[in-house]
């Protein structure tokens, strides 16, 4: 009884957020000041903070109905996609962190990266999920579409914040 009620918690779609969780609360204070919250959200377009919140709530709430299963080598792909994409995330960070006047950490590309690369971890999620804990059949793209989503208003959010520090 106490291994089947372990197993539902570890294989459950929430426990490979929990990272993600944490390591935004634990660093963002550490990031430039052009991510500190106030100035990250100041003079953003509200369709723009609307989108990304709303998409933002849905990709963190979806992984609690999620049952995972890395059993299949089909979802060994989407484990190996997802530890990429966080590995990605991770060091998107970290750069920003400790090399925030380095050529990359100036570019674009490098001040826009936290927001780019959560697609690459959230597409490996998607191909990790077995099921719903409920009756509907579960499809990659239930997940996936909103990661988009979340990216594209992401992206462009962060895409505001550099235009206006550059």
């Amino acid at each position: 009884m106490k291994v089947d009620i372990l197993r539902k918690i570890l294989s459950n779609g929430y426990i490979a957020i929990i990272p993600i969780i944490v390591w935004n609360i634990l660093l963002t204070s550490k990031l430039p000041p052009a991510y500190i919250p106030e100035a990250f959200n100041s003079n953003i377009p509200l369709t723009i903070i609307i989108g990304e919140n709303l998409f933002r709530s849905i990709i963190f709430i979806l992984p609690l109905f999620f049952f995972l299963n890395i059993t299949s080598s089909f979802d060994k792909k989407g484990l190996f996609i997802f530890f990429f994409g966080i590995a990605l995330y991770f060091s998107s960070w970290l750069m920003l962190i400790y090399a925030p006047n380095s050529s990359w950490s100036n570019s674009i590309l490098g001040f826009i990266a936290p927001a780019y690369t959560p697609l690459i971890w959230l597409v490996g999620l998607s191909l990790l999920v077995e099921s719903y804990y409920f009756k509907l059949a579960y499809s990659k793209w239930h997940y996936i579409l909103p990661s988009i989503a979340f990216s594209t208003f992401h992206v462009s959010h962060a895409i505001y914040v550099y235009n206006r520090i550059n």
